[in-house]
């Protein structure tokens, strides 16, 4: 499978930016546990229904929109920074 990603640029591509994804979405979930409260709980502290606590955290076809993710963090005491790539 590697060899067939590195050889394609446009699928590497794409293998990059899912495994980011996915690797943010894990995050979160570990931010929230971490904090010892379940997606219910959250969603109370956040102002954000339940479903949209698991749509941040779960869902690869669907992304959060900038004012849930923030809601979601700002319930967890985080922020979001803008980093450059190393």
């Amino acid at each position: 499978m590697q060899e067939l990603i590195d050889s394609d640029p446009e699928l590497a591509q794409f293998a990059e930016e899912w495994d980011r994804e996915y690797e943010f979405r894990r995050k979160l979930v570990l931010a929230r546990t971490e904090a010892g409260l379940t997606q219910k709980e959250l969603s109370e502290l956040s102002g954000l229904d339940q479903r949209a606590i698991s749509r941040v955290e779960k869902s690869a076809d669907v992304s959060p929109n900038l004012k849930t993710l923030i809601k979601y963090l700002n319930a967890l005491g985080l922020t979001l920074d803008i980093v450059s790539k190393q």
